[in-house]
């Protein structure tokens, strides 16, 4: 017992000459050995527990620390911020928030608007959907809280004269989701994200729906605003049924807060789409195989806006519209079209 006494006291001994002569450690070192000896200690863990996973999440661990420290490497030696991809939570008085929608006001309410308008045609994806003759009134109503939009929409097809003067021919449903994450590719370039269904009530074909995704830049922040949207029909559809368009569009006032005018153009690709050609199509296949895989149509557009009251916009627009590619003429049914519309919409 007295000769371990003395082995514990010489250690101690030992120990304290140790503490005297030692160099200072930095706490950025001490911080460094902590994260590398945490990750370590959760390697062993899974190597123990789950050898099959082990390699793979401590390699992720590795790789992201290395990520990391690199950067902060290159942004001391630069004194410049690091230029990156980053998936930003949206904040709420500049703070992150734990949970619910970070995007959405303290206090949320429902916002929206309600609008109506006449055009010479009812243009749908390059196909003129209305009867030759006739006139289209339009009209629907959007509905928003937080990040989720509710939107009706309908058609009626009308004529001046004959049978059947006025007849809806269409009754659409929207849900939109607005999802409370950007991708920040730097100050001006960032990317908001969207996702919903549509469903349509058709007068002359079967009823279908359809999921839609869309990422689009942040409107205002760019020269021109990008907008890339993807659809899929999951009910009627044969075959893949999607649908893609990308678009481009920039605004610009005339006099600030009362008109202000824009332009935009439009280039679709169909891959086998059954709402993206006509009923008949050319090559006599069942419409519901969406008739080819390939370019579809672009669209050329123009709108005004004039804005009396906060509240109030009138919108005549042009829209000129044909087909890419030879499939989408012969098979889709696809051709030349100029459309004019005006819309009134109350915001509220």
């Amino acid at each position: 017992m007295l000769a371990r006494l003395v082995l514990m006291h010489n250690a101690r001994i030992e120990a304290e000459r140790s503490n005297e002569n030692a160099v200072p450690v930095k706490t950025a070192d001490i911080a460094d050995k902590v994260v590398i000896h945490s990750i370590s200690t959760i390697g062993d863990y899974h190597q123990i527990h789950d050898k099959g996973e082990y390699g793979m999440k401590k390699s992720v661990l590795l790789a992201v620390l290395a990520l990391s420290l690199a950067s902060v490497a290159m942004a001391d030696e630069t004194n410049n911020p690091v230029g990156s991809i980053e998936l930003v939570a949206p904040t709420r008085n500049g703070q992150a928030e734990s949970g619910g929608c970070c995007a959405c006001p303290a206090d949320p309410i429902v916002t929206g608007d309600a609008y109506i308008g006449a055009t010479n045609r009812y243009m749908f994806r390059g196909l003129q959907l209305n009867a030759p003759g006739s006139f289209n009134v339009q009209g629907g109503v959007d509905l928003t809280y937080r990040a989720f939009t509710l939107s009706y929409w309908t058609n009626s097809q009308n004529r001046f004269s004959g049978y059947r003067k006025a007849k809806v021919t269409e009754n659409d449903i929207i849900l939109d989701y607005a999802i409370p994450y950007t991708l920040q590719i730097n100050k001006d370039l960032i990317v908001k994200f969207n996702v919903g269904t549509q469903y349509f009530s058709l007068d002359a074909w079967e009823d279908t729906n359809e999921f839609y995704f869309k990422a689009a830049t942040d409107p205002g922040k760019l020269p021109v605003d990008l907008a890339l949207q993807v659809y899929w029909d999951n009910l009627e559809a044969k075959r893949a049924g999607l649908y893609y368009t990308l678009s481009a569009s920039h605004k610009f006032d005339i006099v600030h807060k009362l008109f202000d005018a824009n332009v935009g153009a439009l280039v679709s690709f169909n891959q086998r789409n059954n709402n993206a050609i006509s009923a008949s199509p050319g090559d006599g296949s069942d419409p519901r195989d969406g008739g080819y895989n390939g370019w579809h149509d672009y669209e050329l557009t123009a709108t005004l806006n004039y804005t009396p009251t906060a509240n109030i916009t009138i919108s005549p627009s042009y829209q000129f519209s044909d087909a890419i590619s030879g499939k989408a003429h012969d098979i889709a049914g696809v051709s030349q079209k100029s459309t004019f519309a005006i819309k009134a919409m109350f915001s509220f």
